[in-house]
């Protein structure tokens, strides 16, 4: 009874193991890398608590494997990350903390993923056998022609939140049925651009369970709309013209 925890609680008290910075060269792993120093920078919160606490639009699993480098996180979930420690903990400009990790992302995005070389049969095949293998690598090829072909979008699209506002919450949605919730936030006293959350000129319903009111800013950074402390929309009318989101004092 009288052993200490070692490893398995972290320098915040929170027990479990302590994580490790990721390990390899890859594009991947060196940007998990900066993600992870960055969360230790902010205190190494849990990653609840930046959902919680520092209003990440993340789940829980993206945050955790965006800091893993198995694989590069997509750039909304890198930003929701980042946001949340960088601006949220630090109080870094969030202007200049966007570009420098975009970049960042950029870079690490236009690196190729190595591709690991087909293998050749070990022996000659017969006429049977031979017949087989051409018929499955002309499907392949006609998968990676589609794949090719298919058009993709120029960025991710971001997922929307599916689940009611929480207490204390303050929630936009794109939808009046408040099942298409695209941003939330606990901040008071900070802006946003809806673009960033695709809600510019989206926005159709709201809650504001925070005790202080949210207002929205077009692109002259003129009041184009607010929201009254513990209010909630009742209708549908689209919010046009608007960019900027802020709570409470803060201005864009």
């Amino acid at each position: 009874m009288g052993g200490t925890m070692g490893s398995e609680t972290t320098r915040a008290g929170r027990r479990g193991r302590v994580a490790k910075a990721p390990e390899g060269d890859e594009p991947a792993a060196v940007f998990a890398r900066q993600l992870w120093e960055l969360k230790q920078q902010a205190g190494d919160p849990s990653y609840d608590a930046m959902r919680q606490d520092h209003g990440a639009l993340a789940s829980k699993s993206a945050l955790s494997a965006a800091a893993r480098g198995a694989q590069l996180p997509s750039w909304e979930t890198t930003w929701e990350f980042v946001r949340s420690l960088e601006v949220g903990v630090l109080g870094q400009d969030e202007q200049r903390v966007r570009a420098r990790w975009r970049q960042r992302w950029d870079r690490a995005a236009a690196v190729p993923a190595p591709v690991t070389p087909a293998e050749r049969p070990a022996v000659p095949a017969t006429g049977r056998q031979r017949e087989r293998w051409v018929l499955g690598a002309a499907a392949a090829i006609g998968v990676l022609l589609v794949i090719a072909l298919w058009p993709r979008p120029d960025r991710p699209v971001p997922a929307t939140i599916a689940e009611p506002c929480e207490a204390t919450w303050l929630c936009l949605y794109r939808n009046i049925g408040f099942d298409d919730m695209n941003f939330r936030t606990q901040r008071q006293n900070a802006c946003w651009r809806l673009a960033d959350y695709d809600l510019q000129d989206a926005v159709f319903s709201y809650d504001n369970n925070m005790p202080v009111a949210g207002r929205f800013y077009d692109s002259a950074k003129a009041e184009a709309g607010n929201i009254r402390a513990g209010d909630s929309s009742r209708d549908s009318s689209a919010l046009t013209g608007a960019q900027w989101f802020c709570t409470g004092s803060a201005r864009p």
